[in-house]
């Protein structure tokens, strides 16, 4: 059974999947990096997610995200991290829905834009009005986050350990039993 980890940017999805995988000996796999595999693959240039989020705009970006994503129909037993933006489309939700639970880590307005602010601003983001734009960008995704059938994880209530425990008894509780 696959756990897949999704969330804002910066609310802690591939720090948590690698350590939960790495915890629980399973794979983990980092959408984003499919993105890159992928682009490599279709058009042998290798890049950086913000190059080719600049080269394809928003919407080649994300139909490549979504194509990627089909990778993980034969995938089993891994800890899964979507990029932030991986939910909002309905194929993708309903696609992810059958391959395993869903966690949501769920993380303070106030926190994420911390987090986002101290590196290079990512490219969804209106760069001369970024704080603007990322607060339109929050108002836009938390109704989505919310609506998706999953269990939330609150990381701003727990720390690093807490946040591995939660995760743990989710991955235990919704596994089935061996033999049945």
């Amino acid at each position: 059974m696959n756990l897949l980890l999704f969330g804002f940017k910066a609310s802690g999805k591939t720090h948590f999947g690698k350590l939960l995988a790495a915890k629980m000996h399973r794979p983990f796999i980092d959408t984003d990096d499919l993105i890159l595999e992928l682009f490599l693959k279709e058009t042998g240039k290798k890049r950086k997610a913000r190059e080719i989020y600049t080269e394809l705009g928003k919407e080649g970006f994300r139909a490549l995200e979504s194509r990627a994503l089909h990778y993980l129909k034969n995938v089993q037993d891994a800890i899964i991290a979507l990029g932030g933006g991986t939910v909002m489309d309905d194929k993708n939700r309903a696609f992810l829905l059958t391959i395993g639970p869903m966690v949501f880590l769920k993380t303070s307005t106030e926190k994420l834009k911390e987090r986002i602010f101290r590196e290079e601003l990512p490219l969804f983001l209106d760069l001369k009005d970024p704080e603007e734009s990322f607060y339109q960008m929050v108002q836009e995704r938390a109704p989505i986050y919310r609506s998706i059938p999953a269990r939330v994880v609150d990381t701003d209530a727990l720390d690093e350990a807490g946040v591995l425990a939660a995760l743990s008894s989710i991955l235990l509780l919704e596994e089935p039993p061996n033999g049945f």
